[in-house]
């Protein structure tokens, strides 16, 4: 399961960064034409947001799956280990509750953007939401993992810091 995830995460990370070479590729674009001939691209901006959007919530995938993602531990590590084990339970439940129930409404608010066009692109406004919904699925399935993996033993739920 572990390499499934670092696969699919990667594939999020290659895709937040196709976005990204394309955002500079269109704002880059923008301000030549823009400056050189006097013209514009109207739909750049309303591109570029989207692109935004992509960006942010697929490249965080990546740090989910890597557990490089933000933990203040300073209380939970005066705990022994096995009540550290226990708040690291609880925290993988309470994450697969929360994010199960934003990847519910989520979705939801997706679907119902699908008719819904951009002022200028005329594209749904669904290619806002698409990312998040993504980025929960991808926290539904690490936060079970972690679950399972924390019950049998196998995952500290509290890893050592980094310290340069």
């Amino acid at each position: 399961m572990d390499k499934w995830l670092k696969r699919l995460a990667l594939g999020y990370s290659f895709v937040a960064l196709i976005c990204f070479i394309a955002l500079i590729g269109i704002l880059t674009m923008e301000i030549v034409s823009r400056y050189f001939f006097h013209n514009s691209f109207v739909w750049s901006q309303e591109f570029a947001s989207i692109l935004v959007c992509w960006i942010t919530f697929l490249g965080f995938g990546k740090l989910v799956v890597d557990r490089e993602d933000i933990m203040i531990t300073f209380l939970v590590k005066k705990l022994d280990e096995g009540k550290q084990r226990m708040v690291g339970l609880f925290n993988s439940v309470l994450l697969t509750f929360i994010t199960g129930a934003m990847l519910f409404y989520s979705t939801k608010l997706t679907i119902s953007h699908m008719e819904k066009k951009t002022l200028i692109m005329k594209a749904a406004s669904a290619w806002f939401y698409a990312p998040l919904v993504l980025l929960l699925l991808l926290l539904v399935v690490v936060s079970i993992n972690q679950f399972f993996l924390i019950l049998k033993g196998k995952m500290d739920p509290f890893p050592a810091e980094e310290v340069d």
